[in-house]
């Protein structure tokens, strides 16, 4: 399979949500702080859902249907709909410390 799909900002990470989604930590460093999920659909790229994020979105990992981003000094625990369960960490003694 070969597809393209264009993101609205800098995509910094992704992870794997199933074995046909995906989700992307997506962010321009000033406005634009949202999680895109994109699903392969008869082998092309679907855009999905999305929600914005209140910090900026640096990296995601997925486990146990959570989803874990980090700021760049905060890792954040969230549901795949994008509430917000927790902060888990902060560390503030730098740019980019988690």
């Amino acid at each position: 399979m070969v597809s393209h799909w264009s993101v609205n900002a800098v995509p910094y990470d992704m992870c794997m949500i199933t074995p046909s989604e995906v989700a992307l930590a997506v962010d321009d460093d000033s406005n634009t702080h949202e999680v895109q999920f994109i699903t392969v659909t008869h082998n092309q790229l679907v855009s999905g859902r999305k929600f914005k994020l209140p910090h900026t979105c640096k990296s995601i990992a997925h486990h146990q249907g959570d989803l874990f981003i980090t700021s760049g000094t905060a890792l954040y625990k969230y549901t795949l709909s994008g509430k917000q369960i927790c902060r888990l960490h902060e560390d503030l003694s730098g740019s980019f410390t988690v």
